[in-house]
């Protein structure tokens, strides 16, 4: 019978440099394009989320807004900020949770909210406000097309007194317990 050869076993391969360098430059070009895209795709506007749930989110703010009507003081209805997205019931991070005066902003974080930001969202898309008036005793709600209405706003500042702004956009930042005043007088 013939002899079997026997095979050597051949010593393994090592890796050279450039097959080292290979699995770390891939990570990193990964990173690298990860990040590039978080930078480029803008974050979702705040104003447009809707909260999972209510009252759980770490960041929150209890400012009030009197609203003036033609020299009466009437309140804000509850639904504020409680517009439905996409069919499906959306709770935006600025929102009224009863009729009142007090406006309730959430977040998941701090955050720089304005009166601009509150009557986009009270607006809802379109130029009228429903305020409720309590003058007889009863709650009776009234829809006010801003159109017909000159607005005048004001924030109580750290002089103790209403210091007036040329617009929604000029008042401060809301703080916790801060009041801001809109005046609309009829046109």
């Amino acid at each position: 019978m013939p002899k079997r050869k026997i095979k050597e076993e051949k010593p393994k391969k090592r890796l050279g440099k450039k097959e080292v360098l290979i699995v770390p430059i891939i990570m990193g070009a990964a990173t690298l394009v990860a990040l590039l895209v978080s930078q480029l795709a803008p974050p979702p506007d705040p104003l447009s989320i809707c909260l999972k749930n209510h009252n759980i989110e770490t960041f929150q703010l209890y400012p009030r807004i009197e609203m003036v009507v033609d020299g009466e003081q009437t309140l804000l209805p509850d639904g504020i900020g409680k517009q439905p997205k996409d069919g499906q019931e959306c709770l935006r991070p600025i929102h009224t949770d009863e009729t009142g005066n007090t406006v309730h902003i959430e977040y998941i974080r701090p955050i720089r909210f304005t009166m601009a930001d509150f009557m986009k969202i009270y607006q809802a898309g379109g130029n009228s406000i429903t305020v409720v008036s309590n003058s007889t005793g009863t709650n009776v709600e009234q829809v006010l097309d801003l159109d017909d209405y000159d607005i005048q706003y004001s924030y109580y500042s750290e002089n103790n007194e209403f210091t007036p702004v040329p617009s929604a956009a000029d008042v401060p930042p809301f703080r916790d317990n801060m009041v801001v005043r809109a005046q609309l007088t009829h046109k």
